[in-house]
Protein backbone atom coordinates (compact mmCIF):
# COMPACT_ATOMS: atom_id res chain seq x y z
CA UNK A 1 0.00 0.00 0.00
CA UNK A 2 1.30 3.31 -1.13
CA UNK A 3 0.13 7.09 -1.06
CA UNK A 4 -1.87 7.74 -4.08
CA UNK A 5 -3.02 4.02 -4.37
CA UNK A 6 -6.75 3.26 -4.85
CA UNK A 7 -8.51 0.54 -3.58
CA UNK A 8 -11.62 -0.64 -2.57
CA UNK A 9 -12.77 -1.37 0.87
CA UNK A 10 -15.93 -1.78 3.22
CA UNK A 11 -16.58 1.16 6.01
CA UNK A 12 -17.61 -1.57 9.12
CA UNK A 13 -17.50 1.60 11.88
CA UNK A 14 -17.26 5.14 12.44
CA UNK A 15 -14.65 6.46 14.94
CA UNK A 16 -14.94 9.40 17.28
CA UNK A 17 -14.34 12.54 14.88
CA UNK A 18 -16.64 10.89 12.00
CA UNK A 19 -14.36 9.13 10.05
CA UNK A 20 -15.07 6.07 8.91
CA UNK A 21 -13.06 2.71 9.80
CA UNK A 22 -12.04 0.03 6.99
CA UNK A 23 -9.76 -2.47 8.16
CA UNK A 24 -7.69 -4.32 6.03
CA UNK A 25 -6.26 -7.30 8.16
CA UNK A 26 -4.70 -5.17 11.46
CA UNK A 27 -4.43 -2.49 9.89
CA UNK A 28 -6.99 0.63 9.85
CA UNK A 29 -7.92 2.77 7.42
CA UNK A 30 -9.63 6.24 8.51
CA UNK A 31 -12.05 7.42 5.73
CA UNK A 32 -13.85 11.08 5.97
CA UNK A 33 -17.41 11.06 4.79
CA UNK A 34 -18.13 7.45 4.87
CA UNK A 35 -20.53 5.28 7.13
CA UNK A 36 -20.83 1.73 8.20
CA UNK A 37 -21.79 -0.68 5.72
CA UNK A 38 -20.24 1.71 2.70
CA UNK A 39 -18.28 -0.32 0.20
CA UNK A 40 -16.19 2.36 -1.42
CA UNK A 41 -12.80 2.88 -3.94
CA UNK A 42 -10.45 5.15 -1.70
CA UNK A 43 -7.62 7.00 -2.85
CA UNK A 44 -4.46 6.43 0.21
CA UNK A 45 -3.69 9.80 1.06
CA UNK A 46 -1.67 8.91 4.01
CA UNK A 47 0.20 6.41 5.74
CA UNK A 48 1.75 5.47 9.09
CA UNK A 49 2.96 2.85 11.16
CA UNK A 50 -0.45 1.45 12.34
CA UNK A 51 -3.13 3.20 10.34
CA UNK A 52 -3.57 4.91 7.55
CA UNK A 53 -6.22 7.81 6.00
CA UNK A 54 -8.19 7.88 2.30
CA UNK A 55 -10.94 10.08 0.88
CA UNK A 56 -13.18 8.24 -0.99
CA UNK A 57 -13.46 8.42 -4.96
CA UNK A 58 -16.33 6.01 -5.40
CA UNK A 59 -18.89 5.12 -3.65
CA UNK A 60 -19.49 1.35 -5.06
CA UNK A 61 -22.49 0.62 -2.79
CA UNK A 62 -23.81 2.85 -0.25
CA UNK A 63 -24.70 2.25 3.20
CA UNK A 64 -28.39 2.21 4.13
CA UNK A 65 -27.67 5.06 6.50
CA UNK A 66 -26.39 7.46 3.78
CA UNK A 67 -28.68 10.26 2.94
CA UNK A 68 -27.90 13.31 0.19
CA UNK A 69 -26.40 15.89 2.81
CA UNK A 70 -28.71 18.89 2.91
CA UNK A 71 -25.73 21.58 2.90
CA UNK A 72 -24.06 23.12 -0.23
CA UNK A 73 -21.14 23.25 1.87
CA UNK A 74 -20.89 19.95 3.48
CA UNK A 75 -17.18 18.37 2.87
CA UNK A 76 -15.87 21.58 2.40
CA UNK A 77 -16.61 23.23 6.01
CA UNK A 78 -15.27 22.10 8.66
CA UNK A 79 -18.16 22.32 11.26
CA UNK A 80 -20.09 19.44 10.24
CA UNK A 81 -19.09 15.76 10.07
CA UNK A 82 -22.15 13.09 10.24
CA UNK A 83 -24.55 15.55 7.52
CA UNK A 84 -24.32 12.31 5.29
CA UNK A 85 -26.24 9.94 8.14
CA UNK A 86 -29.59 9.41 9.06
CA UNK A 87 -30.07 11.16 12.13
CA UNK A 88 -31.16 7.97 14.04
CA UNK A 89 -28.05 6.49 13.15
CA UNK A 90 -25.98 9.05 14.48
CA UNK A 91 -27.46 8.65 17.31
CA UNK A 92 -26.61 5.31 17.53
CA UNK A 93 -22.97 5.92 16.45
CA UNK A 94 -22.89 8.11 19.20
CA UNK A 95 -23.73 5.87 22.16
CA UNK A 96 -21.66 3.15 20.56
CA UNK A 97 -18.74 5.53 20.84
CA UNK A 98 -19.18 6.24 24.22
CA UNK A 99 -19.64 2.70 25.16
CA UNK A 100 -15.93 1.56 22.99
CA UNK A 101 -14.54 5.05 25.26
CA UNK A 102 -15.79 3.28 28.77
CA UNK A 103 -14.51 -0.21 27.68
CA UNK A 104 -11.21 0.72 26.28
CA UNK A 105 -10.20 3.44 28.46
CA UNK A 106 -12.40 3.18 31.52
CA UNK A 107 -11.73 -0.83 31.62
CA UNK A 108 -15.66 -1.06 31.71
CA UNK A 109 -17.05 -4.54 30.31
CA UNK A 110 -20.78 -3.45 30.03
CA UNK A 111 -20.88 0.56 30.59
CA UNK A 112 -23.95 1.78 31.68
CA UNK A 113 -25.21 4.12 28.45
CA UNK A 114 -28.59 5.11 27.88
CA UNK A 115 -29.76 5.37 24.53
CA UNK A 116 -28.66 9.23 23.18
CA UNK A 117 -31.64 11.63 23.74
CA UNK A 118 -32.24 13.20 20.42
CA UNK A 119 -32.28 17.05 19.79
CA UNK A 120 -36.01 18.36 18.88
CA UNK A 121 -34.29 19.61 15.45
CA UNK A 122 -31.70 18.38 14.24
CA UNK A 123 -31.12 21.74 12.13
CA UNK A 124 -31.31 25.13 13.70
CA UNK A 125 -30.21 24.17 16.93
CA UNK A 126 -27.28 26.39 17.30
CA UNK A 127 -27.09 29.37 19.63
CA UNK A 128 -24.05 30.62 19.22
CA UNK A 129 -21.60 30.94 16.24
CA UNK A 130 -18.11 32.12 15.40
CA UNK A 131 -16.95 33.45 11.98
CA UNK A 132 -13.46 33.82 11.03
CA UNK A 133 -12.37 36.36 8.94
CA UNK A 134 -9.34 36.17 6.66
CA UNK A 135 -7.84 39.20 4.33
CA UNK A 136 -6.95 42.52 5.49
CA UNK A 137 -9.12 45.01 3.49
CA UNK A 138 -12.74 45.60 2.63
CA UNK A 139 -11.87 44.10 -1.06
CA UNK A 140 -10.02 41.34 -0.22
CA UNK A 141 -11.43 40.30 2.92
CA UNK A 142 -13.86 37.04 3.35
CA UNK A 143 -15.93 36.14 6.45
CA UNK A 144 -17.18 32.62 6.84
CA UNK A 145 -16.38 29.35 8.38
CA UNK A 146 -13.11 26.92 8.70
CA UNK A 147 -12.84 24.76 6.25
CA UNK A 148 -12.04 21.38 6.96
CA UNK A 149 -9.22 19.73 7.73
CA UNK A 150 -6.98 23.24 7.02
CA UNK A 151 -6.98 27.00 8.24
CA UNK A 152 -8.97 28.90 4.67
CA UNK A 153 -11.72 30.54 5.74
CA UNK A 154 -14.81 29.85 3.37
CA UNK A 155 -17.59 32.42 2.66
CA UNK A 156 -20.92 30.98 3.13
CA UNK A 157 -24.41 32.62 2.44
CA UNK A 158 -25.82 30.67 5.64
CA UNK A 159 -25.25 27.83 7.76
CA UNK A 160 -28.07 25.47 8.32
CA UNK A 161 -27.17 23.95 11.74
CA UNK A 162 -26.97 27.62 13.44
CA UNK A 163 -30.59 29.88 14.73
CA UNK A 164 -31.76 31.66 11.14
CA UNK A 165 -31.42 34.81 13.61
CA UNK A 166 -27.26 33.99 13.58
CA UNK A 167 -27.33 33.83 9.89
CA UNK A 168 -29.21 37.31 9.29
CA UNK A 169 -27.00 39.10 11.46
CA UNK A 170 -24.05 37.25 9.85
CA UNK A 171 -25.16 38.29 6.54
CA UNK A 172 -25.64 41.60 7.19
CA UNK A 173 -22.15 41.83 8.54
CA UNK A 174 -20.99 40.25 5.50
CA UNK A 175 -22.56 42.75 3.35
CA UNK A 176 -21.22 45.95 5.81
CA UNK A 177 -17.78 44.78 5.67
CA UNK A 178 -17.35 44.40 1.67
CA UNK A 179 -19.13 47.98 1.16
CA UNK A 180 -16.90 49.33 3.88
CA UNK A 181 -20.19 50.76 6.57
CA UNK A 182 -17.75 48.72 9.53
CA UNK A 183 -13.98 48.69 10.56
CA UNK A 184 -12.49 45.09 10.01
CA UNK A 185 -13.85 43.24 13.11
CA UNK A 186 -11.59 41.11 15.18
CA UNK A 187 -10.27 37.77 13.18
CA UNK A 188 -13.05 35.91 15.42
CA UNK A 189 -16.54 37.34 15.32
CA UNK A 190 -18.92 35.62 17.93
CA UNK A 191 -22.55 36.27 16.71
CA UNK A 192 -25.64 34.98 19.27
CA UNK A 193 -29.04 34.08 18.33
CA UNK A 194 -31.77 36.29 19.23
CA UNK A 195 -33.31 35.04 22.89
CA UNK A 196 -37.36 34.69 22.07
CA UNK A 197 -39.37 37.09 23.79
CA UNK A 198 -36.01 39.16 24.52
CA UNK A 199 -34.58 42.22 23.03
CA UNK A 200 -32.40 40.78 19.61
CA UNK A 201 -28.97 40.35 20.78
CA UNK A 202 -26.59 42.67 19.01
CA UNK A 203 -23.54 41.91 17.17
CA UNK A 204 -20.66 43.29 19.08
CA UNK A 205 -17.87 44.05 16.54
CA UNK A 206 -14.31 45.54 16.72
CA UNK A 207 -11.47 45.23 19.67
CA UNK A 208 -13.11 46.26 22.74
CA UNK A 209 -15.05 43.79 25.29
CA UNK A 210 -18.71 43.05 23.85
CA UNK A 211 -21.42 43.42 26.25
CA UNK A 212 -23.27 40.60 28.13
CA UNK A 213 -25.46 38.97 26.46
CA UNK A 214 -29.34 37.38 28.35
CA UNK A 215 -30.46 33.49 27.98
CA UNK A 216 -33.65 32.10 29.11
CA UNK A 217 -33.65 28.55 30.25
CA UNK A 218 -36.83 27.31 32.08
CA UNK A 219 -38.12 30.71 32.58
CA UNK A 220 -35.04 31.65 34.53
CA UNK A 221 -32.86 34.81 32.53
CA UNK A 222 -29.04 34.18 32.92
CA UNK A 223 -26.31 36.46 31.69
CA UNK A 224 -23.31 35.09 30.02
CA UNK A 225 -20.19 37.05 29.11
CA UNK A 226 -20.28 38.36 25.39
CA UNK A 227 -17.45 35.47 24.47
CA UNK A 228 -17.94 33.09 27.34
CA UNK A 229 -19.01 29.83 27.26
CA UNK A 230 -22.88 28.81 26.87
CA UNK A 231 -24.81 25.42 25.79
CA UNK A 232 -24.66 25.44 22.16
CA UNK A 233 -28.00 23.75 21.51
CA UNK A 234 -31.32 26.24 22.12
CA UNK A 235 -33.59 23.31 22.09
CA UNK A 236 -31.38 20.68 24.68
CA UNK A 237 -29.98 22.92 27.32
CA UNK A 238 -33.53 22.45 29.53
CA UNK A 239 -33.71 19.00 29.16
CA UNK A 240 -29.49 18.93 29.91
CA UNK A 241 -30.17 20.74 33.01
CA UNK A 242 -32.75 18.77 33.62
CA UNK A 243 -31.03 15.54 33.54
CA UNK A 244 -28.25 16.73 35.91
CA UNK A 245 -30.68 17.91 38.55
CA UNK A 246 -32.46 14.24 38.62
CA UNK A 247 -28.86 12.72 38.68
CA UNK A 248 -27.85 15.07 41.50
CA UNK A 249 -30.46 13.68 44.00
CA UNK A 250 -31.48 17.03 45.76
CA UNK A 251 -33.70 16.35 49.47
CA UNK A 252 -33.04 19.99 50.75
CA UNK A 253 -29.78 19.49 52.35
CA UNK A 254 -26.98 18.48 50.97
CA UNK A 255 -23.72 19.99 50.51
CA UNK A 256 -23.24 20.81 46.54
CA UNK A 257 -20.18 21.96 44.97
CA UNK A 258 -20.50 22.75 41.82
CA UNK A 259 -17.23 22.88 39.75
CA UNK A 260 -16.44 24.69 36.75
CA UNK A 261 -19.84 26.45 36.93
CA UNK A 262 -19.38 28.61 34.41
CA UNK A 263 -21.85 31.37 34.68
CA UNK A 264 -24.07 29.66 36.84
CA UNK A 265 -26.19 27.60 34.84
CA UNK A 266 -26.40 23.96 36.69
CA UNK A 267 -26.32 26.53 39.84
CA UNK A 268 -29.55 28.36 39.44
CA UNK A 269 -31.33 25.00 39.16
CA UNK A 270 -29.60 22.92 42.07
CA UNK A 271 -29.35 25.86 44.48
CA UNK A 272 -32.99 25.96 45.55
CA UNK A 273 -32.89 22.42 46.71
CA UNK A 274 -29.60 21.94 47.89
CA UNK A 275 -29.15 22.79 51.44
CA UNK A 276 -25.44 24.97 50.78
CA UNK A 277 -24.20 24.94 47.20
CA UNK A 278 -20.72 26.49 46.28
CA UNK A 279 -19.78 27.44 42.81
CA UNK A 280 -15.94 27.41 41.57
CA UNK A 281 -15.08 28.35 38.39
CA UNK A 282 -11.59 29.71 36.41
CA UNK A 283 -13.13 32.51 33.70
CA UNK A 284 -13.33 35.66 36.00
CA UNK A 285 -15.89 37.28 33.61
CA UNK A 286 -17.81 33.50 34.22
CA UNK A 287 -18.27 34.18 37.79
CA UNK A 288 -19.04 37.80 37.70
CA UNK A 289 -21.94 36.72 35.84
CA UNK A 290 -22.74 33.57 37.94
CA UNK A 291 -22.99 36.00 40.49
CA UNK A 292 -25.28 38.42 38.55
CA UNK A 293 -27.24 35.56 38.22
CA UNK A 294 -27.77 34.12 41.74
CA UNK A 295 -28.73 36.94 42.86
CA UNK A 296 -31.31 38.17 40.30
CA UNK A 297 -32.98 34.57 41.70
CA UNK A 298 -32.71 35.69 45.04
CA UNK A 299 -30.10 32.93 45.84
CA UNK A 300 -28.09 35.29 48.04
CA UNK A 301 -26.50 32.18 49.84
CA UNK A 302 -24.04 30.35 47.40
CA UNK A 303 -20.76 31.53 47.28
CA UNK A 304 -18.91 31.83 43.92
CA UNK A 305 -14.98 31.46 43.85
CA UNK A 306 -12.79 32.25 40.90
CA UNK A 307 -9.82 30.30 40.18
CA UNK A 308 -8.28 26.31 39.53
CA UNK A 309 -10.59 24.01 40.08
CA UNK A 310 -8.03 22.01 42.24
CA UNK A 311 -7.02 24.90 43.79
CA UNK A 312 -10.47 26.06 44.77
CA UNK A 313 -11.01 22.86 46.40
CA UNK A 314 -8.06 22.23 48.25
CA UNK A 315 -7.95 26.19 49.78
CA UNK A 316 -11.57 26.17 50.18
CA UNK A 317 -12.84 22.65 51.07
CA UNK A 318 -9.80 20.04 52.03
CA UNK A 319 -8.15 22.38 54.26
CA UNK A 320 -11.05 23.71 56.58
CA UNK A 321 -11.78 20.13 56.44
CA UNK A 322 -15.65 20.34 55.03
CA UNK A 323 -17.33 17.64 53.20
CA UNK A 324 -19.27 17.64 50.40
CA UNK A 325 -22.38 15.81 49.84
CA UNK A 326 -22.92 16.09 45.97
CA UNK A 327 -19.84 17.64 42.63
CA UNK A 328 -21.09 18.73 40.09
CA UNK A 329 -18.71 18.42 37.03
CA UNK A 330 -18.56 20.22 33.84
CA UNK A 331 -14.72 20.80 32.49
CA UNK A 332 -13.49 21.41 29.25
CA UNK A 333 -12.63 18.79 26.85
CA UNK A 334 -9.42 18.12 28.52
CA UNK A 335 -11.35 16.99 31.40
CA UNK A 336 -10.48 17.12 35.27
CA UNK A 337 -7.59 14.97 35.47
CA UNK A 338 -5.41 13.68 38.38
CA UNK A 339 -5.09 16.97 40.36
CA UNK A 340 -8.68 17.75 40.30
CA UNK A 341 -9.79 13.74 40.77
CA UNK A 342 -7.26 13.18 43.57
CA UNK A 343 -8.51 16.21 45.53
CA UNK A 344 -12.48 15.69 45.03
CA UNK A 345 -12.16 12.27 46.38
CA UNK A 346 -10.66 13.58 49.99
CA UNK A 347 -14.17 15.20 50.09
CA UNK A 348 -15.78 11.79 50.04
CA UNK A 349 -19.18 13.08 47.92
CA UNK A 350 -21.10 10.58 47.93
CA UNK A 351 -22.84 11.63 44.53
CA UNK A 352 -21.01 13.11 41.28
CA UNK A 353 -22.56 14.20 38.25
CA UNK A 354 -20.09 14.91 35.42
CA UNK A 355 -21.01 16.36 32.64
CA UNK A 356 -18.62 16.14 29.50
CA UNK A 357 -18.72 16.52 25.72
CA UNK A 358 -15.31 14.22 25.80
CA UNK A 359 -15.77 10.75 25.73
CA UNK A 360 -12.07 9.94 26.13
CA UNK A 361 -11.54 12.42 28.63
CA UNK A 362 -14.66 11.49 31.04
CA UNK A 363 -13.68 7.58 30.47
CA UNK A 364 -9.84 8.36 31.78
CA UNK A 365 -11.44 10.31 34.75
CA UNK A 366 -14.11 7.40 35.43
CA UNK A 367 -10.98 5.09 35.56
CA UNK A 368 -9.34 7.91 38.08
CA UNK A 369 -12.86 7.87 40.16
CA UNK A 370 -13.20 4.52 40.16
CA UNK A 371 -9.65 3.87 42.04
CA UNK A 372 -11.40 6.08 45.26
CA UNK A 373 -13.57 3.73 45.54
CA UNK A 374 -16.78 5.49 42.62
CA UNK A 375 -18.59 3.34 40.61
CA UNK A 376 -20.07 4.59 37.33
CA UNK A 377 -23.96 4.03 37.66
CA UNK A 378 -25.17 5.59 34.57
CA UNK A 379 -24.95 7.79 31.52
CA UNK A 380 -27.13 9.55 30.09
CA UNK A 381 -26.01 11.05 26.06
CA UNK A 382 -27.28 14.38 24.80
CA UNK A 383 -27.28 14.89 21.36
CA UNK A 384 -26.29 18.43 21.69
CA UNK A 385 -24.48 18.88 18.72
CA UNK A 386 -26.80 17.02 15.66
CA UNK A 387 -24.55 16.27 12.45
CA UNK A 388 -21.40 17.64 13.96
CA UNK A 389 -19.25 14.67 15.66
CA UNK A 390 -19.66 15.54 19.20
CA UNK A 391 -21.23 14.17 21.68
CA UNK A 392 -22.34 15.53 25.60
CA UNK A 393 -22.74 12.99 27.95
CA UNK A 394 -24.17 12.98 31.88
CA UNK A 395 -22.88 10.37 33.67
CA UNK A 396 -23.37 9.48 37.66
CA UNK A 397 -20.97 8.27 40.22
CA UNK A 398 -21.40 7.17 43.40
CA UNK A 399 -19.10 6.10 46.58
CA UNK A 400 -18.81 2.23 47.10
CA UNK A 401 -21.77 2.10 44.56
CA UNK A 402 -24.54 3.12 46.99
Amino acid sequence: MKIGERISVKIDDVAFGGDGVARISDFVLFVPFAVDADEVEIEISDLRKRYGKGRIVRILKPSPYRVAPPCPYYGRCGGCALQHITYPHQLELKKRQIEEALRRIACISFPPVAPVIPSPQPLGWRGKAEFHLSGGSAKTSCIGLMAARSNRVIEVSGCLIVDESINRKYSTLKTDIKIGSVLMPRERQVIWADEPGEAPTAVSIGTGKPPDVLRVVAGKKITVPGRGFFQANMFLVERLVGEVVQMASLTGHETVIDLYGGAGLFSLFLAEKAGRLFCGEGDEEAVRCARINLNRAGLTGVKCYHGDAAAILSREFVKPGLKADVIILDPPRDGCGEGVIGTLSALQPQRIVYISCNPATQARDVKLLASSGYCLEMVQPLDMFPQTAHIEAVALLTRGGD
